[in-house]
C-alpha cells in the first residue's frame, strides 16, 4: 500500500500528520515529552518573560493585570519551541505537520472558530444576565485597546494547548492505538492541565472534558488546527478581556466589561469562582456542540470513504 493510499483510509488528515515523521514517536514517548515540554518550556520561557514585563508570578494567585496577563500567557511559547524542536530534530518532520498542513483556507477556519466561540460562549452568558443571574458592574470603554492586545496572548496559550493535545497527541497516539484512545488521551490530559486551577468544581472539570471532545472532534472533521485554535483563543479572551468573567478561575482584570454574580445567584447557573465554565447552562451549550462537531466529523468520515 502506498502512503498515498494509506492516507486515504485514514479518519482525518490531521492524523496523517505523524506519517511524514522519518523516526515517530509512540504514545508513552509522547506523553513524557508532552509533559516534559509542559513542565520545562513554560518554566524557561517565563524566566525570560517575567523580568521583561516586570510581571509579578505571585500575582497569578489573586488579580491579573494585563503584564502579568501577557508574562503568564506568553510563556506558553516556551512549551511550543520545545516540542517543535523534538518534533523536527527527533521525529525529523516540519513543524506545521501537527495540525497546520495543509494550510487551505486557512482565513475561513479561523473566522469559523472565532464565530463559534463567540456564539457559544454567548449562549449561558446572555441565559444568565436575562434571567438576572448575572449582573453588568461596568463599562470600560478606554480598555479596548489593551483588551484586543491580550488577544495575542491567549492566541499563544491556546493555540499552543491545542498543538499538544488535540495536535501531537492525538496523532502519535493514533499510530499505536487506534483513535478512540487518541481522542480520550488528549481529553484526559487536557482536563489533568485545567483540573488543579482556583475554584474548580465537578461541573467544571465535565465542561472542560467537553470542551476537549468537541474540540477534537473538530480538528478532525476539519483535517487541521486554525478552527480549534481561533475557538480556544476567542473563547478564553472573551470569557476574560470582554466580559470580565473569571478564566478557569484566573481573574482577570483588563476588561471591557464587568460582569459577576448577582445577589442571591446560583453558583450552578453562573459558574461561581470558576467563571462560566463551571456553569451547568455552559454545559447545554457544549453538550450540543460536542454533538455538531461528531456529526461533522462522521460526514467527512463518510464523504471521503465513499
Amino acid at each position: 500500500m502506498t502512503n498515498a493510499q494509506s492516507s486515504l483510509l485514514l479518519p482525518s488528515p490531521l492524523l496523517g500528520g505523524i506519517e511524514r515523521a522519518k523516526r515517530p514517536s509512540g504514545p508513552i514517548v509522547g506523553l513524557v515529552v508532552v509533559v516534559v515540554c509542559l513542565l520545562v518550556g513554560q518554566v524557561l520561557a517565563a524566566l525570560v518573560l517575567f523580568p521583561l514585563f516586570g510581571a509579578s508570578a505571585a500575582a497569578l494567585g489573586g488579580a491579573v493585570e494585563l503584564t502579568d496577563q501577557l508574562a503568564m500567557l506568553l510563556s506558553f511559547v516556551g512549551i511550543a519551541g520545545l516540542l517543535a524542536l523534538w518534533i523536527r530534530l527527533k521525529e525529523g518532520r516540519p513543524f506545521g505537520s501537527v495540525g497546520f498542513f495543509p494550510a487551505s483556507r486557512v482565513g475561513l477556519h479561523l473566522a469559523i472558530g472565532a464565530g463559534v466561540a463567540v456564539v457559544l460562549l454567548g449562549v449561558p452568558v446572555g441565559v444568565n444576565l436575562l434571567s438576572g443571574q448575572l449582573d453588568v458592574g461596568a463599562v470600560h470603554t478606554a480598555r479596548v485597546g489593551a483588551a484586543f492586545v491580550a488577544l495575542i496572548g491567549f492566541a499563544v496559550q491556546a493555540s499552543t494547548e491545542e498543538i499538544i493535545t488535540r495536535g501531537y497527541l492525538m496523532q502519535v497516539t493514533f499510530r499505536k492505538w487506534g483513535l478512540t484512545a487518541a481522542v480520550v488521551l488528549q481529553a484526559v490530559v487536557f482536563s489533568l492541565l485545567h483540573g488543579t486551577n482556583p475554584n474548580v468544581t465537578v461541573v467544571a472539570l465535565v465542561n472542560i472534558l467537553l470542551i476537549a471532545l468537541l474540540l477534537a472532534f473538530w480538528a478532525l472533521a476539519e483535517g487541521g488546527l486554525w478552527g480549534v485554535c481561533a475557538f480556544h483563543a476567542v473563547w478564553n479572551w472573551c470569557q476574560g478581556n470582554v466580559y470580565g468573567i473569571q478564566v478557569s478561575g484566573m481573574d482577570v482584570r483588563t476588561t471591557v466589561l464587568s460582569i459577576g454574580g448577582a445577589p442571591g445567584s446560583a453558583d450552578l447557573l453562573t459558574g461561581g469562582g470558576f467563571g462560566i465554565e463551571a456553569s451547568l447552562l455552559t454545559t447545554a451549550a457544549l453538550i450540543a456542540g460536542t454533538v455538531l462537531a461528531y456529526l461533522a466529523y462522521r460526514r467527512r468520515t463518510r464523504s471521503t470513504t465513499r
